[in-house]
């Protein structure tokens, strides 16, 4: 069913190594991922992702798309806290044609994001951020590559933090969730580079909302 043109970010991810994972550890990861997407629901109900294939994935976002980057971002730390590693190409684009679920639809949104996770591969990095305008897509470049640096050397117990971080939980009430002290959450989110983290998620959406 085609629709009008509609200002978008996609998120095209890949799960790495899965044909190594054990059908338990596939169908977990499976469940992991749904159970993220209804967790994000309510909160945006514009947010629509789809599995396909069983190792990957393919998220859309209209009206709430400065939260892109912020939602890409807790799903990598969601995962690696289960032990599980993904690639996320984020596009900034459009929507010109909406099918029958995520995987159909089409526009410059997706054509940004599809091939850009080809790329991930070839250059074995987690995460990149593109756009159709030159200007966002040449910041993000170097944005993207502070973000692998990073990601690349969180632990498990430093994302499942950062995952809680991320929702603007409170230090104490981290250390609730988590079952560790205060001071042992500040630990994790300064050895996670939290701030790295925070500052970025900032940026994208400021310079998202102005395109």
């Amino acid at each position: 069913m085609a629709v009008k043109i509609m200002k978008a970010v996609t998120i095209t991810g890949d799960v790495i190594a899965s044909s190594r994972l054990r059908p338990l550890q596939r169908k977990k990861l499976q469940n992991r991922i749904d159970q993220f997407a209804q967790s994000f629901a309510k909160q945006y109900p514009d947010l629509q992702l789809q599995q396909y294939r069983g190792d990957s994935l393919q998220a859309t976002l209209t009206k709430s798309r400065i939260h892109a980057m912020n939602i890409a971002l807790q799903l990598q730390c969601f995962l690696i806290a289960e032990q599980y590693h993904i690639r996320l190409s984020i596009g900034v684009g459009e929507i010109n044609f909406q099918g029958k679920d995520v995987i159909t639809s089409d526009g410059t949104a997706f054509q940004v994001s599809g091939p850009l996770i080809d790329e991930l591969k070839k250059r074995n990095e987690l995460i990149a951020v593109t756009g159709t305008d030159n200007a966002f897509a040449a910041e993000w470049q170097a944005h993207s590559e502070s973000l692998n640096f990073v990601l690349q050397r969180l632990s498990p117990a430093q994302a499942e933090a950062l995952y809680l971080h991320l929702q603007n939980m409170k230090q104490e009430d981290i250390a609730k969730a988590l079952k560790i002290s205060q001071p042992s959450v500040h630990q994790r989110l300064q050895a996670a580079g939290a701030q790295v983290f925070t500052t970025i998620i900032k940026r994208f959406e400021s310079t998202v909302s102005l395109l």
